[in-house]
């Protein structure tokens, strides 16, 4: 791969990537961190000098540690941050090992992955977002639907929400919800 390959190969990924970024933060509810572009971006490097220098099976293993430690020592992302990380990932390779004289069929990909992407974010969900929230049951004793929905409604910001038992402790006289916004 010569260096005016290289430089059409980078700009394609780099291009694909900011558009994913783009159709993944239209909605404010849930956006997702500019530095995840970066990952596609440092693995089509890696896998670059892997194709040009000779690897054995422990650096394989090594990566794969890393990638597990870092896995289990940050915070839990979203299943959409999840996605984009993954598809961001598979273009990168794609644009690395792709055979050299089939530009097309690289593009044919990265446009197809594209509007898939752009087709899967539309989602028929009202509510996003969810919390837990504890109740005491003094506030209503038999549980009632209008009297729960009141109470809830008094110690949320939200105007429209969905909420489902968790569980109800006599004991402890509290009911714990999750509240869905």
């Amino acid at each position: 791969m010569n260096l005016h390959e290289l430089g059409l190969r980078l700009l394609l990924l780099i291009l694909s990537i900011l558009i994913l970024f783009f159709i993944s933060n239209r909605r404010k509810s849930e956006t997702l961190n500019p530095l995840f572009m970066i990952i596609g971006l440092c693995t089509f490097s890696l896998l670059y000098v892997f194709t040009k220098v000779e690897i054995g099976v422990g650096i394989g293993f090594g990566l794969f540690a890393i990638f597990s430690i870092l896995r289990f020592r940050t915070k839990a992302f979203t299943i959409n941050a999840v996605i984009f990380l993954f598809v961001c990932m598979t273009l990168s390779i794609l644009d690395v090992f792709f055979p050299a004289d089939k530009y097309f069929d690289l593009l044919l990909f990265h446009g197809g992955i594209i509007i898939a992407y752009f087709l899967g974010t539309f989602r028929n969900v009202k509510y996003l977002s969810s919390f837990e929230l504890t109740l005491d049951t003094c506030d209503f004793p038999n549980l009632d639907e209008s009297k729960m929905r009141k109470c809830i409604a008094e110690r949320i910001p939200f105007e429209e929400f969905k909420y489902k038992i968790i569980s109800v402790n006599a004991v402890a006289n509290e009911v714990k919800v999750e509240v869905f916004y």
